[in-house]
């Protein structure tokens, strides 16, 4: 399952940014919730994922073999319900411009919109696996 229509990196600004357009014919609607169908936060979360690693992936050469992955979520805040039909342009920006942490993690936050309107808020980390 995609979580992200299309993920640009921009490596001046050292951002990545996804969009995500939520198809009222998903299955993942049907529970969530019936009779108002809302878009998971944690699909929010992972579009946000999925563009950390683009971003992550186009400024550091990645190991042979191996994928950024979640290690951590310190702070996810879902603002606003974001509903079939709607796009989710999720912005994710690395914390610091330094070296990859501790444990080979890299740190990242992310703004998720609908027209202009904040849906949600993150701050993660991501790791290397293989």
């Amino acid at each position: 399952m995609r979580f992200a229509d299309t993920i640009t990196v921009d490596l001046a600004g050292g951002s990545s940014r996804a969009l995500f357009f939520v198809d009222p014919s998903s299955d993942y609607l049907k529970d969530h919730f019936p009779g108002a169908p809302t878009l998971p936060g944690l699909v929010m979360l992972e579009s946000a994922v999925r563009a950390a690693a683009a971003l992550w992936d186009a400024t550091d050469s990645p190991e042979s073999g191996r994928t950024a992955t979640l290690a951590t979520v310190e702070r996810l805040q879902i603002v606003r319900r974001v509903v079939p039909g709607e796009t989710l342009l999720v912005e994710t920006t690395k914390e610091s411009a330094g070296a990859v942490g501790e444990g080979g993690s890299m740190h990242f936050t992310a703004r998720g919109t609908v027209g202009g309107d904040t849906a949600m808020r993150a701050r993660f980390s991501l790791k290397r696996t293989r």
